[in-house]
């Protein structure tokens, strides 16, 4: 506003003073008479009229002017020169800098670590270098290197970036579990800053060394700093690790649900509808016997967002009053018919309250819905056993292993005549034992255990020809598709 008024008051002045002028000279111009020695003139008198005058005083202002910038100019010509000599190095620096991040990612860090070192001497931020120095050391495994990279921030001069570079160093040692120094680090910088990172770090640290009645009192530290933290994966990972080893703490030092309830209303309100904390803290509170509490909040969440894991988390509730919990589970399904995990929801309840017959009803449903929920085959053989029907609940039972034991997506089909890739090599015509996968040789005979027994026999056999091959060997192919589409060892048996 400054600024404004006194741009505008220039703009009024200067038209106000030429007037004046021209009111003062129009009658009579006046006589200016000027005398002296003047540089490289010598002595001279000057006769003038006053308009002239004012504009020979005007252009000796400017010259004046001229000198004083000129000399101002050369007096700080070294200040300039190592000014651009600085930014010349700051600007390769950065570039150094950049390319050294982009070797981590290349996963060189052999490469990186001369990049860092190099960018340090010229860049503005030094300590970030040194902190991708150091993460680079620590990636070959040098922890002599690392560390000290990590004590020239301590002696480094810049302040700018000095406590975002101790943040990086406590996460540096965090990951190399070393949490009782980044804990004595962290502790230091709060000391002298306020910083919400570095408290969600404190926390991590505590958490891993155990330390849960001092993360405790860290509570009302975190409530604050953690909605000032923007979202990502790793915060929402630290965050739920600090919880839940926070309600796991209190689960055991009450044998009721008072401390539960202070961790949870400590709990940031964002957070409280985090499903995995969710969860976390309602199998705490069936620990320590509060059912109603566990269920209500459980109740609550899925009649605001219908999720699917919190109303299969509702399914395995314990303990409770089984009757109402059959009544909300009767509801979830009337909301969503056409769910899987409603519909097992709901037998499970029916299940408890030993209605068998609707039970399997509904698991069937649950079954035709998504055939390969494991957990519905799993309580639908239980529901024959309590009918007494071994045999179809042994078949059940298998059903379910086969499915939690297959580790084929649930989108790729297995389909009778189709080959799920373009070309393979039946098993008969590879060479005698060996077969090649994904370009690695691989003994065959640690694989004869997963044929069936004909396929097995037809395996250790020489090559027979096409008109004499026991059509039994046709599941040998889909072996060989499976072992060629899925060349990982947990495949194998």
């Amino acid at each position: 506003m400054g600024r404004l008024l006194k741009t505008l008051g220039w703009i009024i002045l200067i038209p106000i003073l030429a007037i004046l002028l021209f009111y003062t000279v129009k009658d009579d111009t006046g006589q200016v008479l000027i005398t002296g020695t003047f540089p490289l003139i010598g002595p001279k008198t000057i006769h003038t009229t006053i308009v002239g005058g004012l504009l020979l005083a005007a252009i000796a202002v400017l010259i004046i002017y001229v000198i004083i910038r000129v000399v101002i100019t050369i007096i700080k010509t070294p200040h300039h020169l190592r000014r651009f000599s600085l930014n010349r190095k700051a600007r390769t620096a950065d570039k150094k800098f950049a390319q050294a991040e982009i070797a981590l990612l290349e996963n060189k860090p052999d490469v990186a670590e001369d990049l860092f070192l190099t960018a340090a001497k010229g860049s503005k931020s030094p300590n970030l270098c040194y902190v991708g120095a150091a993460r680079a050391a620590q990636l070959l495994g040098k922890e002599d290197r690392r560390d000290r990279y990590l004590r020239e921030i301590d002696l480094s001069g810049s302040k700018h970036d000095r406590e975002i570079a101790e943040i990086k160093r406590a996460e540096i040692l965090i990951e190399a579990d070393e949490s009782d120094k980044a804990e004595k680090l962290l502790k230091d910088l709060l000391s002298r800053h306020k910083s919400f990172p570095a408290v969600l770090m404190l926390g991590v640290t505590l958490q891993r060394q155990g330390k849960n009645e001092e993360l405790f009192r860290l509570l009302p530290d975190l409530q604050r700093a953690i909605p000032r933290l923007t979202p990502s994966e790793d915060v929402t990972q630290f965050t739920q690790d600090i919880y839940k080893a926070l309600f796991d703490y209190a689960s055991t030092i009450s044998q009721d649900s008072d401390q539960l309830k202070i961790v949870w209303n400590r709990l940031p309100k964002g957070l409280q509808h985090d499903p995995d904390l969710l969860i976390h803290y309602a199998n705490r509170l069936l620990d320590v016997g509060d059912t109603k509490q566990a269920e209500g909040l459980l109740r609550k969440e899925i009649n605001r967002t219908q999720n699917d894991r919190l109303i299969l988390a509702y399914a395995h509730l314990y303990r409770g009053d089984q009757p109402k919990l059959l009544k909300h589970a009767k509801r979830f399904h009337e909301t969503q018919p056409d769910s899987a995990i409603t519909q097992y929801t709901l037998a499970n309840m029916l299940f408890r309250s030993q209605q068998f017959e609707d039970a399997k009803t509904h698991l069937l449903k649950t079954i035709e819905l998504d055939s390969q929920f494991a957990k519905a085959y799993q309580l639908l053989g239980e529901v024959l056993l309590a009918e007494g029907d071994k045999e179809g609940a042994l078949k059940v039972f298998q059903q379910g292993i086969t499915i939690m034991l297959n580790e084929r997506p649930k989108d790729v089909k297995v389909v009778d005549g189709e080959l799920l890739i373009e070309s393979t090599d039946k098993l008969g015509h590879s060479k005698a034992g060996i077969e090649v996968v994904e370009g690695e040789i691989v003994d065959d005979t640690q694989n004869a255990s997963t044929m069936g027994a004909d396929n097995a026999e037809t395996a250790e056999k020489s090559e027979p020809s096409d008109d004499q091959s026991d059509p039994t060997s046709e599941t040998a192919p889909d072996n060989t598709i499976d072992k060629v589409n899925n060349p990982d060892p947990r495949r194998s048996l």
